[in-house]
């Protein structure tokens, strides 16, 4: 998928069909119509920048009226790796969190547990201080 996108964003249709082909259902375009818009771009790419063009030539140029299923496209394969990477950060941290000592974590308790680990970059920036203050100063009486 990760060679498919990179071909597409160099506006190679052929090299970029895997993409193309399991992402046409879950958008409306005519994929005639985006191998047009793909090589009408690549050719006014190419006749600006020598054969040699960039993602950010690619974005200035694939304006939504001109081009609407390459822009479509476009903002779909620049989303995917984002959320790939995330769910994949996810179940890597879950590995780490829910060993075999402690199998019986509630899931809440887990949840928390994981977004203290995942967000470890934040959490390292909070200070232990402020933390003990904040819990001091709140309500831990119950109501029977």
């Amino acid at each position: 998928m990760a060679s498919s996108i990179d071909s597409f964003h160099k506006l190679n249709y052929d090299d970029s069909k895997y993409f193309i082909e399991h992402y046409k259902g879950l958008v409306n375009v005519d994929i005639d119509a985006l191998r047009s818009e793909m090589l009408v771009a690549k050719i006014c790419l190419t006749a600006r920048t020598k054969l040699n063009f960039d993602l950010e030539e690619l974005k200035l140029v694939a304006d939504f009226k001109i081009y609407p299923n390459l822009y479509t496209f476009l903002s779909l394969s620049l989303t995917i790796p984002i959320s790939s990477s995330t769910c994949e950060k996810y179940f890597s941290a879950m590995r780490k969190i829910k060993n075999w000592l402690r199998t019986s974590m509630l899931q809440d308790r887990f949840s928390n547990a994981s977004v203290v680990y995942i967000e470890k970059d934040i959490s390292c920036s909070l200070k232990n201080e402020d933390l003990l203050n904040e819990f001091a100063m709140s309500n831990r009486r119950l109501q029977l």
